[in-house]
């Protein structure tokens, strides 16, 4: 089938698709299209949409469930349950898969049931020739495929809605889409995972309490990833750990994404129950390493001094950072945006131990920013999640556990990490040659400033910006007195038409159209807001 046929065929698809789940209840009620309160039904709907679509769009879902600045609450919760499963493909599939990409005497055994079946990439249990006990890792045949169809369909509709809607250049869906898109084929292509697993792997190592698998090099190809085994299970409020034992377990954990986030710029961004496991040791083991996070260094020391002012209860700060880290335009209302963290901030103070979320307070700024017109980057929202979902897990093991009291406590560390960072010779250097580059070269660009302003040939250009307004109020203008002028040629021309006997039937239909288009600049001339 030809490529644009494909993917006709499966727009129709996602159209049927959407029809059925009622698309156009879910945009009234998360304020896309009108005006409607969430309801669960709804959620559910387009949560059950999503899966029947299938990979693309399950981690559209997931995706969407990080962002509660573009959905209400029932959504969030609705997509945070989606389950990334599928059917298992037949094993004889599988161990060709595994034979072409590894040979056929890598293993001593593998078994063909699987541990996990999901939409990307199925998992079996294995033994090695050399006896290490390990699971095998293989991507579904096809969905490469499927995946590229999807996303040229997705990328083609928000092209679309990005031209023609200022909801959409505020929701920033093209960031969106392109955020899909980048998460999408790093989990697809599996050596990516194996490093992004070792990635992890050194940046917890400080952290005894928590583990993760190692890589079983040389077995890694884009299809095939082999990884060591680690027995355990979910963690549930049943753990069965000491209280003591728990309580160190949640910190670390805890502070371990903490550390990711703020120091290393490189974070474990999906870390919810099914990847993370109890082990037989009393271990926290981290599984699946498809979806990383990282920070550009700029955004990472923004993020960290953002923390920290959340947990020290500086509105002014937070207000500051975040309008340093995001876009703004003239409609931005920044003032109104201060005056409601300033509202807001101290709730996250006041407030007994467990009814404290970390995610809850980025979620808040999320929702507060986009209200007041302001843009947030993507990585935010992901950094958010990323900490709701490691927040949960640590309240499992340790109800009591004090986010913002642990975020207090690592901002001594966190300060001495990135003092050290910034004042690493390499690092300190390239901040010197840096900024005395542009240093050297002011004393000239003033002379030649100051040669312009003696000689007269100093030019200063302008661009004007917020016209559209004026452009819409001259276009109104011209298309009054244009109508008014169409208006008053028919009644004339109608008033000569009906003194020939055959046309007085043209010259009464001219009146009566003079007549409809005269009334109606009446009632438009009386619905806009000013004086007649």
């Amino acid at each position: 089938m030809a490529p644009r046929a494909k993917r006709l065929r499966r727009a129709v698809e996602v159209a049927r698709v959407a029809r059925r789940s009622r698309l156009t209840r879910v945009l009234r009620e998360i304020g896309v299209a009108g005006g409607r309160p969430p309801t669960r039904d709804a959620a559910q709907e387009f949560r059950e949409g999503l899966e029947e679509l299938g990979t693309t769009y399950v981690k559209l879902g997931q995706l969407l469930s990080s962002r509660p600045d573009l959905l209400p609450d029932v959504y969030i919760d609705e997509l945070s349950k989606l389950v990334d499963a599928a059917p298992p493909v037949p094993f004889e599939q599988i161990r060709q898969r595994i034979d072409e990409e590894l040979g056929q005497d890598a293993f001593a055994r593998i078994d063909a049931e699987p541990l996990a079946s999901a939409s990307i990439a199925q998992v079996h249990a294995a033994l090695l020739k050399d006896g290490r006990e390990v699971v095998v890792k293989v991507r579904r045949p096809g969905v490469l495929e499927q995946v590229e169809l999807d996303l040229d369909v997705l990328r083609t509709t928000v092209r679309f809605l990005h031209k023609r809607s200022e909801t959409a250049q505020l929701l920033q869906l093209e960031a969106l889409a392109d955020e899909l898109e980048v998460h999408l084929r790093a989990e697809l292509d599996l050596t990516e995972e194996a490093h992004n697993t070792e990635l992890v792997g050194r940046a917890v190592s400080d952290f005894p309490e928590l583990l993760v698998a190692k890589v079983a090099q040389p077995h890694v190809t884009e299809t095939v990833l082999v990884l060591e085994r680690i027995h355990g299970e979910k963690v549930t409020a049943e753990h069965g750990l000491a209280r003591e034992e728990a309580q160190r377990l949640a910190r670390a954990f805890f502070r371990a994404y903490i550390r990711q986030v703020t120091v290393e710029g490189v974070y474990h961004a999906d870390p919810h129950r099914g990847n993370v496991l109890l082990t037989t040791d009393g271990r926290l083991a981290l599984l699946d390493f498809g979806l990383l996070g990282r920070l550009d260094e700029e955004t990472r020391t923004t993020l960290s001094l953002l923390l920290l002012a959340i947990a020290r209860n500086r509105a002014d700060d937070v207000a500051s950072l975040i309008l340093g880290l995001s876009l703004t335009t003239l409609e931005s209302e920044e003032a109104a945006f201060v005056h409601e963290l300033r509202r807001k901030l101290p709730r996250y103070h006041w407030r007994p131990l467990a009814g404290i979320r970390a995610g809850e307070a980025l979620a808040d700024l999320q929702r507060i920013c986009l209200r007041f017109g302001i843009r947030l980057p993507p990585s935010f929202a992901l950094v958010g999640k990323t900490l709701a979902q490691a927040d949960s897990i640590a309240r499992t093991l340790d109800p009591e556990l004090d986010p913002i009291a642990l975020l207090e406590n690592e901002a001594r560390n966190l300060m001495l990490a990135e003092a050290e960072r910034n004042l690493a010779p390499d690092q300190l250097l390239n901040t010197l040659f840096t900024q005395l580059g542009p240093l050297t070269r002011l004393p000239r660009r003033v002379g030649q400033i100051a040669d312009r302003l003696e000689s007269g040939t100093l030019r200063v250009g302008v661009v004007p910006t917020d016209l559209e307004g004026i452009e819409h109020v001259l276009r109104s203008v011209a298309n009054r007195i244009g109508a008014a002028i169409i208006v008053v040629g028919l009644l004339l021309s109608s008033a000569l038409i009906a003194r020939v006997h055959d046309l007085q039937w043209l010259g009464f239909a001219g009146v009566c159209l003079a007549s409809l288009l005269g009334l109606y600049m009446v009632w438009k001339i009386v619905r806009t807001p000013g004086e007649l």
